[in-house]
């Protein structure tokens, strides 16, 4: 599925502003690159960036208005990250430029006008196209246009690109070399697509809940549901066997294991102690969280691969942390620090690092 290589020949750097637990820096890293710096104003974020990019020479805790662009690094590559979308709103109805609390987005714009690097991407939830019909869209072409960046933008839905996860997300890329960017070829289609299977009829189905889990030695369910509460209409329910999550919100305890579909509200079992050992591989997406990490982590729990018989869940629970990080492909060897609720939170609010590595592998190219 994936080449890795983790070789140290001269890397592309990035700076990621927003980071997170690092989905988009891990993906980057993936490819090839290698984080040189990141932002983010949550401590439990900072400590998992740390933690998984220990090399990273810059890496600052606090809000980005008072975060200053340094001359630390002559030559930066790429400028990632996901301003919160609370940033990108009409004042007065009217006018974006003048809502202060866009200083989140200006932020990331005044990072790229100040160290000009070749290449910036940009995440953010879909409906940033179309907000004010269009009025913050045109901003941010502009914005970017004005630094002489060529621009390129798309909705992507993650499981297109091997996530097993129905996520929806507005991706900008950007360039200074007057590039036409050719964005990553989606690799799988919805199941039981007529349309796709007419388009694309060699294109395996999406990944599924349980291709990307059941090689823990934990019970598997048969569905994939949503608890409900009393600002939905009812619970959702996906055959986990067959078709992949729905998007993974910042508490991951608001999902569930089912073995029959949910019908009405409910709260969901404890979540089982994390497997220590695994079953043996069934699906390639397997083997992808599973490869093995860069040479500073040293702290992967170690599990042994048995010959078990797999159990099936009898009622319903919910998922482990794992789980949850499998779901927005993170490797097994990346761990979060904080509590439950603020790892699933990192977790929720992660770019797939799946996708970022198949992204930044076809922006490499170009490098």
């Amino acid at each position: 599925m994936i080449d890795i290589n983790y070789s140290e020949a001269k890397k592309p750097k990035c700076i990621d502003l927003f980071c997170g637990a690092g989905g988009m820096s891990i993906g980057f890293l993936m490819a090839g690159g290698m984080p040189a710096g990141a932002v983010d104003i949550d401590r439990d974020s900072i400590a998992t960036y740390k933690k998984i990019f220990p090399t990273a020479p810059d890496v600052y805790l606090g809000d980005i208005e008072t975060w200053k662009p340094g001359n630390k690094f002559k030559n930066v590559d790429v400028i990632i990250g996901g301003p919160p979308c609370q940033g990108f709103s009409l004042a007065r109805g009217l006018r974006f430029v003048d809502d202060p609390r866009n200083h989140l987005y200006k932020d990331f714009v005044r990072a790229v006008s100040h160290y000009q690097p070749k290449w910036f991407v940009m995440e953010n939830v879909q409906g940033i196209t179309n907000i004010g019909n269009g009025l913050i869209l045109r901003q941010i072409l502009e914005d970017f246009s004005a630094l002489g960046y060529k621009i390129d933008y798309k909705i992507v839905n993650m499981a297109e690109h091997g996530v097993p996860q129905l996520r929806k997300r507005a991706i900008f890329v950007g360039n200074n070399c007057g590039v036409s960017f050719q964005w990553p070829d989606k690799e799988f289609k919805k199941r039981d697509s007529k349309k796709e299977a007419l388009i694309n009829p060699n294109l395996p189905d999406y990944i599924s809940v349980n291709d990307a889990i059941n090689d823990l030695n934990l019970p598997i369910g048969n569905y994939f549901s949503h608890r409900a509460n009393a600002q939905m209409r009812g619970p959702r329910n996906r055959c986990a066997h067959t078709e992949p999550a729905y998007t993974l919100r910042v508490r991951g305890d608001e999902f569930a294991l089912c073995f029959e579909p949910a019908v009405s509200a409910f709260i969901p079992g404890p979540a089982p102690d994390e497997s220590t050992s695994y079953l043996p591989i069934n699906h390639e997406i397997q083997e992808y969280f599973r490869h093995r990490p860069p040479s500073w982590v040293d702290n992967v729990e170690s599990r042994r691969c048995i010959e078990a018989k797999k159990n099936l869940l009898q009622g319903t629970r919910k998922l482990t942390i794992r789980e949850q990080a499998r779901l927005q492909t993170f490797p097994d060897w990346v761990s979060f620090e904080g509590t439950r609720y603020s790892q699933s939170k990192q977790i929720g609010n992660a770019v797939p690092p799946l996708f970022a590595y198949k992204l930044f592998k076809r922006i490499f190219d170009y490098l």
